[in-house]
């Protein structure tokens, strides 16, 4: 038997290891465990970069990911959620062609072979929002739509959820608004399963954006307080800041401008601890323009100087080229209405250049239109004739609806300016046939009505000119505008200067306290000089009754907006054409509060007390009494199917129009309003619940019952384009249903109001079918220059084509009725 002898110390008699023998086995082992503790590291770097652009520190987040894609390059898997996660990071940072480049190798699917489905899921949806921010939406939705059909059988829910997320901006990006709230109830739906808090915080942020262009402000804010709710106490100060400047959007469109400045200056604190600060600024600046409204010129223009100079501050040009032109134009809106005319044309030169130097054309078109308000002011109204007219051509090249009436109003004004009432008149008549009589249109009503007021006293009728001034009156007292409330008081006072210049002095007076209060220069010494020289006659000139009535009445109609301008307006026609010293209109909510809608003269306090004891009081006769007490009227109006509200005129004598007319008419129109307020609001109410429903079930496409899943594949196919303004094509064998098809897409459309033309192609036999009468249906065929396509052209009884049809079957609308074509 061999032994070993060792002078190692080893013992005696057993065998030693020989030296630089490995155990492989444990080697691997070591190996493995390095390895995975590494791949461990660096997905939990990549998993940290998403807490970093939660915090806004998406550059920072940017420099961890290229580093970490340099060390993952072996592991394709962690090399495809570092791209991913960059692709985020320059997402937010505004780089959306560095977002796409940074993921756009996996848009071939052999780049995505052999990753985990979910890695792959995520890396398609980065890719559908990256072609949807560089304005490639059908693509976008194609890939998207494409990988929520692969994944629907396999797929978590925070996958699904990711994919109907993106879906949903990028139908809120081509303005589908109701498509994208049924792809953000959905990934609401998917996230609640998970527990996500960052996607449910994301799908709640995008229902409230979908109400806010719907128009539905208070479900907005709603929504928003649930996100605020979910975003809790996690640091994710750059997703607080959007929720807080969204939030103060929507109390602009809701007249609120005080509680959209406090939600300005959470969404500006939030903003600053991150690198966003081009966010910032743009909170500033909103900021500025909800001081200048509700009259607080001084920290207006300390907060836009604040502004202004973050603006000047940013390293990254095409940041400060966004931002500066539009500080620039609030600042010289500012300034102009103080009356420093040549500071604020300073500033709207500048504006209006850097604009046009960096292909800002929706900065430009505003900047154009408050220099062309300026040089008004500077009385220069050719160089205004001259810069309106260029603000329209770019809003109409823009497609801004809201630019465009704004343009309009002004080139209305400068056409009065340039004794041209005959171009004014048309100016405005466009702006009419562009608006509705919605709340989201009050801005541009408020100041047509004082354009209107203008022509009218350029024609020398004063009555005319009261009606619409009051209404104007109205409509910036309900919006919150001070400065723009006492320009129409101080047109108000024009209006009345050569028929009851007791009452035109009144209103110079009422808008000459507000000019001060506000430090407009111009507007202070303007209504000065127009108060000294009103000579008070013993005998007031009295309107013409018949059309002082009908203008009254009109006055009131109009006010249907809303059921809130409908009651100031009714007050304020009573305040102006009554001698009532106080004049109160009072309702008690949904809730039973007791309410002060509108009041005209008497303290605050005083009114609010009175508007409780005329809510308390049980019936009439006790209504009665306390009108007695106080030499007062109370009038219940009573409209039959909308809320009640009291009115209260205060002295009981002054309950008659000028030359002793009742009221009695305009208390009719009011509740015959009241009723229209309240079914435009049940009827909008009933709509949004409608579209909430989910697609399941029977009756959710008229003329269809169905359960089988491949009719309800077609009634979500059919829901999608609902309200688009796409060309549909609906194929099938004859009898299958493509008329009813038809007939349920313009049923669920937005154009269910207007007609719907069925008619039947020729066969192929020659045989004619039906045609709706009054129209004919002929055929051509192209020249030989072109494809040889017949195509098939239908036209009225006088020859006039209404529809160019392919032979294929593709279906162009014309304006406002739909078609539907059988092959």
């Amino acid at each position: 038997m061999n032994t070993f002898s060792s002078n190692d110390g080893s013992t005696p008699g057993k065998p030693k290891k020989a030296a630089g023998i490995i155990n492989l086995s444990d080697a691997r082992l070591r190996v493995r465990a390095r390895v995975n503790a590494a791949h461990a590291a660096l997905a939990a770097q990549i998993e940290a970069t998403r807490e970093l652009i939660d915090r806004g520190q998406a550059a920072e987040a940017e420099a961890r990911l290229t580093q970490i894609i340099k060390a993952t390059r072996d592991d394709e898997e962690l090399l495809a959620q570092a791209r991913c996660m960059l692709s985020v990071s320059l997402e937010t940072q505004g780089r959306y062609g560095d977002s796409l480049a940074a993921v756009q190798m996996y848009e071939d699917a052999h780049a995505r072979d052999g990753l985990d489905p979910e890695i792959s899921v995520f890396l398609r949806v980065q890719l559908g929002l990256a072609y949807n921010y560089m304005g490639d939406h059908p693509k976008a939705i194609a890939l998207l739509n494409a990988t929520l059909r692969e994944a629907t059988e396999t797929a978590s829910s925070a996958q699904l959820g990711a994919i109907y997320i993106a879906l949903a901006r990028v139908y809120r990006h081509i303005n589908e608004y109701p498509i994208a709230r049924d792809n953000s109830q959905r990934a609401l739906s998917h996230f609640r399963n998970t527990g996500d808090w960052r996607g449910m915080a994301e799908s709640y942020r995008g229902l409230a954006l979908e109400c806010i262009f719907e128009g539905a402000y208070e479900q907005s804010l709603e929504y928003y307080e649930q996100a605020l709710k979910l975003v809790g106490d996690h640091p994710a100060p750059f997703m607080l800041g959007k929720i807080y400047a969204n939030m103060a959007g929507a109390c602009w469109f809701l007249k609120r401008p005080h509680d959209g400045i406090r939600y300005l200056e959470k969404a500006i604190d939030y903003y600053e601890r991150t690198e966003h600060k081009a966010n910032a600024v743009l909170g500033y600046n909103n900021l500025g323009i909800n001081l200048i409204l509700v009259g607080d010129w001084t920290r207006a223009e300390t907060v836009l100087e604040i502004a202004l100079a973050r603006a000047l501050e940013f390293d990254e040009q095409g940041a400060k080229d966004r931002v500066v032109p539009m500080v620039l134009d609030s600042l010289g809106e500012l300034q102009m209405l103080r009356g420093n005319l040549l500071k604020a044309q300073e500033h709207l030169q500048r504006a209006v250049r850097l604009s046009h130097d960096h292909g800002n054309k929706w900065y430009a078109c505003q900047a154009l239109r408050t220099l062309a308000r300026c040089h008004l002011a500077m009385q220069e109204p050719t160089r205004a004739l001259d810069e309106s007219t260029q603000a329209l051509s770019l809003a109409e090249r823009i497609g801004d609806r809201q630019a465009v009436c704004d343009s309009l109003l002004l080139l209305a004004e400068v056409h009065l300016r340039c004794d041209d009432p005959r171009e004014c008149a048309s100016e405005l008549q466009k702006v009419s046939e562009q608006t509705s009589d919605s709340a989201a249109d009050m801005a541009v009503a408020g100041e047509a009505q004082r354009i209107h007021g203008l022509l009218a006293l350029a024609q020398s009728d004063s009555t005319l000119a009261i009606h619409h001034f009051g209404r104007s009156v109205s409509i910036y007292s309900i919006l919150g505008d001070r400065y723009r409330t006492a320009l129409a008081l101080y047109g108000l006072g024009r209006a009345y200067d050569s028929v009851q210049p007791e009452r035109a002095a009144e209103h110079y007076s009422r808008a000459l306290h507000t000019f001060r209060e506000l430090g407009a220069q111009l507007d202070i010494a303007r209504s000065e000089d127009a108060l000294a020289s009103i000579e008070v006659s013993s005998t007031e000139q009295r309107h013409e009754t018949s059309a002082f009535a009908q203008l009254l009445t009109l006055r009131l109609a109009e006010a249907v907006a809303s059921r809130e301008l409908l009651l100031r307006e009714l007050a304020a026609v009573l305040e102006q054409e009554t001698k009532a010293q106080r004049v109160l209109i009072t309702e008690l909510d949904e809730e039973g509060t007791i309410k002060v809608v509108i009041a005209h003269g008497g303290g605050s306090e005083a009114n609010a007390e009175l508007a409780n004891s005329l809510c308390m009081a049980k019936n009439d006769a006790e209504r009665e009494k306390l009108a007695l007490e106080h030499d007062s009227t109370v009038i219940m109006l009573r409209p039959t199917n909308a809320t009640p509200a009291l009115l209260y005129i205060e002295p009981r004598a002054a309950a008659t129009l000028s030359g002793g007319l009742p009221i009695d008419s305009l208390l009719r129109v009011v509740e015959l309003g009241m009723n229209v307020c309240a079914l435009r609001a049940r009827v909008n109410s009933g709509r949004n619940v409608q579209e909430q429903n989910t697609y399941t079930g029977t009756g959710l496409m008229p003329g269809f019952i169905h359960s089988s899943p491949a009719m309800t594949r077609l009634v979500e196919e059919v829901h999608k384009i609902r309200s688009s303004d796409v060309t549909v094509l609906v194929t099938g064998e004859s009898g299958t249903g493509k008329e009813l098809v038809a007939r349920a897409i313009h049923a669920l459309s937005s154009r269910r109001a207007k007609v719907f033309v069925p008619f039947n192609r020729p066969r192929k036999d020659g045989r004619r079918r039906t045609l709706p009468r009054g129209f004919v249906l002929s055929s051509q065929r192209h020249p030989p220059a072109r494809p040889p396509a017949v195509r098939t052209t239908l036209r009225d009884s006088d020859h006039r084509q209404l529809l160019h049809q392919p032979l294929l079957g593709e279906v162009q609308s014309p304006r406002h009725t739909d078609h539907a074509a059988d092959d």
